[in-house]
């Protein structure tokens, strides 16, 4: 489409908080955009009216008593409370004439710890049909998937994981489900944004291969799956803003990954307006921006007049692709059901111990009988905190009430602890919120005494005790021991309560895996002395060794160096399980792999498992983790049943991004594939493989002329046939001794050669290096 330069200035500047603009006279609508990934956020769409109005009442303290009361209008009392009420009603009620509330869906944390696409996928379709019922045309942070870093980071529940595999298989899926809806998903943020600690601008120093490895994977497998969006961050990478950083994108975003999709900035990231259309940033938000600092770039050239031009093409196309008509209508029996599945798939049991005085020692604390009278207390008096805070933030009376399900299911329960109870169940509220990392990731310590207590009471009184952990993120001072049962609920949404309630009841068996690895203590982490960095600038010392792939390569080398509470992959079931028979269907590691595994039910209740595969390289050049999460599959088992899995395995798996040669690479030699249904660190890598691969490629790495003399001298066969060689043609061996003992990185060709060695001796001894290959393994 033909638009001014004027226009095209217009089109990559918000016009308002959530607006992009719109030119009526060429039939281009107005782009309305609002949080979030846990459902609509209406704070944001409120004040957007209020904005667009010129309404006296935008941020005001009348405002937010009216939001925080909206589903509440009796807490109103004074005119002006009523009044403003009744304008937002009004306006709402034009966009959805049934005034059916948003629901509150799990965030990120807790999706990925369903270890299931399918789920997140009717996630993702709910969270599209209520934009689309409320006129919102792009929905942002479907989804947020910043890798969980570091533990006290502030909106870690809004990411999925801290595995970027695992991410690669979730995250997708929510963005395929959002878009069936005919609205646009939103990916942010681009990229590493792992901290809230000086977000508006920190500098990140990563290292290359920390990047290409851990961070940009699920942003690419995002934009594989055809996202209409990507959100720019506000930190530096490297000392370039991420909204100014043309490698970024440009030149990986859209020119390798082939995005085609629209480039919008965080809200207030974009610090330079010119180098921001120049690097690739489509659009600057929020609004309303001026238009000058564009108009005179343009006049003096310093604006590149062809990025304008694509800029305001792609804002264009996404405003006429995605601007539908709203449907005024939530199907809130199917919105509800993809807030309960996730819940409930995602709610990981972390204990369950056997009872002390069942009659046969085998009755476990859960599931609960239904005769049970239930004490209910808690941080909120046993209520749950549903969300986090800021954008991740839903205003809703869809949710479900701990007390209430719980009545719902057994024979008593109340809030207080009374004579007649026989369980305990005590729900830890922890908060997390967005612009605030957490200082720590212990709890309070008057709270912490205060629980003890209470278990305490309950072993004193024959109690079945339950410990519910309703955090946004994980928890170190817990002491868990001191419970008979202990379930993670992350923040679980507005069927949280119906799903809890269903698990402590037998209705549903536990299937949530951890998608984190939790420490004993925070100290512990391998980022703890990096977060969150110093002044303006963060290092990312820890390199690709994150949550499992450091706990479990320290405990590989070290019996002694237990550092975890609970891994990556961790939660039980109401039943057992095994895998065995991992094998090769089909392929090979060039072309992908398709695997069998045979997953069997041991116990006698029907349920779910993930049967999880990692990949362990037992002989690399590149310093790598000792094991990395490569393929997974979510089963369902009847009691006593086996079934056949299949899983594939893509060539990626094995390959590791060169920092040197800024490429990925497969070196040449062994492979061992293990499977597991348990975590990482229980399969024993020194003495046990499911599968061992064998590639012979060629690869950098591959022994030959350029082979550094570190390499061969530090094993011993290759030593021998370099002695052999040099014997053999009168080299001296003492040059090998001294470019070991100098310039040990010397390749052995260059060595040689000094030493003597014509070419076509050289020629020989590269030949008995390549056919040697068998001893790398």
């Amino acid at each position: 489409m033909k638009l001014t330069t004027d226009e095209q200035i217009y089109m990559v500047n918000g016009q308002s908080f959530f607006c992009m603009g719109e030119l009526p006279e060429k039939d281009i609508p107005r782009v309305q955009m609002l949080d979030g990934g846990t459902g609509l956020n209406l704070d944001q769409l409120f004040e957007d009216m209020l904005t667009k109005s010129n309404h006296p009442e935008k941020g005001t303290a009348t405002f937010r008593k009216v939001l925080n009361h909206f589903f509440d209008p009796d807490s109103l009392y004074t005119a002006e409370e009523r009044k403003l009420f009744d304008w937002l009603y009004s306006q709402l009620q034009a966009l959805n004439p049934e005034m059916t509330a948003p629901g509150c869906f799990p965030p990120g944390m807790m999706l990925g710890a369903t270890w299931n696409p399918e789920t997140v996928y009717e996630v993702g379709q709910a969270l599209g049909h209520e934009a689309r019922a409320y006129g919102v045309h792009v929905l942002l942070g479907t989804p947020n998937i910043n890798l969980h870093r570091d533990l006290r980071a502030g909106r870690l529940f809004e990411g999925y994981s801290e595995d970027p595999y695992l991410i690669s298989q979730l995250a997708p899926a929510l963005v395929r489900g959002v878009q069936s809806q005919g609205v646009a998903a939103n990916v942010k943020h681009f990229a590493a944004n792992n901290q809230e600690t000086n977000r508006q601008g920190i500098n990140e120093v990563i290292p290359e291969r920390a990047l290409y490895e851990l961070y940009l994977p699920g942003f690419e497998a995002c934009v594989k799956a055809g996202c209409a969006t990507v959100m720019a961050a506000y930190n530096q990478i490297n000392g370039v803003s991420c909204t100014e950083n043309k490698w970024l994108l440009t030149d990986l975003l859209r020119d390798k990954w082939g995005f085609n999709g629209l480039v919008m900035s965080d809200w207030y990231a974009v610090y330079h307006p010119v180098e921001a259309v120049n690097a690739g940033c489509d659009l600057n938000m929020p609004g309303p921006v001026s238009s000058d600092p564009l108009r005179k770039a343009f006049a003096d050239g310093s604006l590149d007049s062809k990025k304008l031009a694509e800029s305001a093409e792609r804002a264009v196309s996404l405003a006429c692709k995605y601007v539908l008509p709203p449907t005024g209508h939530i199907d809130h029996e199917m919105t509800d059901r993809a807030a309960y599945k996730a819940a409930a798939e995602g709610i990981v049991m972390l204990r369950n111990v056997r009872l002390r005085d069942s009659i046969d020692n085998s009755q476990t604390c859960c599931p609960l009988p239904v005769s049970s009278k239930i004490s209910l207390t808690g941080t909120l008096n046993g209520e749950l905190l549903i969300c986090g805070n800021g954008s991740a933030r839903v205003w809703t009376n869809r949710n479900t009430n701990m007390l209430t399900e719980l009545r719902k299911r057994f024979e008593d329960a109340q809030n207080v602890l009374f004579e007649e109870a026989d369980t305990l169940i005590y729900v830890l509220c922890v908060p997390g919120q967005e612009g605030n990392d957490r200082k720590t990731l212990r709890i309070d310590s008057k709270e912490q005494e205060h629980i003890q207590k209470l278990s305490d009471y309950a072993k004193q009184n024959k109690m079945r005790s339950v410990l519910i952990v309703n955090a946004a993120g994980p928890v170190t001072n817990l002491a868990i021991g001191y419970w008979d049962s202990v379930f993670w609920v992350s923040l679980p949404g507005m069927q949280g309560a119906s799903a809890i309630a269903d698990i402590l009841c037998g209705n549903v068996n536990p299937s949530g895996r951890l998608p984190l690895t939790i420490p004993y203590n925070e100290d512990d982490m391998p980022t703890y002395l990096n977060f969150p960095g110093d002044g303006m600038t963060v290092n990312y010392g820890e390199g690709i060794f994150v949550g499992y792939r450091y706990y479990a390569t320290r405990l590989h080398y070290n019996a002694d160096a237990d550092l975890v509470s609970m891994y990556f992959g961790y939660g039980l079931s109401y039943t057992t399980f095994e895998v065995r028979n991992l094998r090769v269907e089909n392929g090979d590691i060039t072309n992908g792999l398709d695997l069998l595994a045979d997953v069997e039910n041991t116990g006698t209740i029907a349920g779910k498992t993930v049967v999880q595969v990692y990949v362990h390289d037992p002989f690399s050049t590149l310093t790598k983790p000792v094991c990395v999460l490569c393929s997974f599959q979510k089963v369902y088992v009847e009691p006593n049943q086996t079934i056949t899995v299949r899983l594939h395995i893509n060539r990626h798996a094995f390959e590791s991004w060169d920092p040197d040669l800024h490429t990925w690479t497969i070196e040449d030699g062994i492979y061992i594939l293990n499977a597991t249904v348990e975590t990482p660190d229980k399969i024993d890598w020194r003495n046990h493989a499911d599968i061992t691969l064998r590639y012979d490629e060629e690869s950098p790495y591959s022994w030959g002329g350029k082979t550094s003399i570190k390499e061969i001298y530090e094993n011993q066969e290759l030593k021998n046939a370099l002695i052999r060689f040099m014997n053999t043609y009168g080299l001296p061996w003492e040059n090998a001794i001294t470019t070991y003992e100098y310039t040990a990185k010397d390749s052995v060709s260059l060595m040689l050669k000094n030493a003597g060695c014509s070419d076509e001796e050289l020629t020989e001894f590269i030949k008995t290096l390549k056919q040697m290959r068998y001893l790398k393994q």
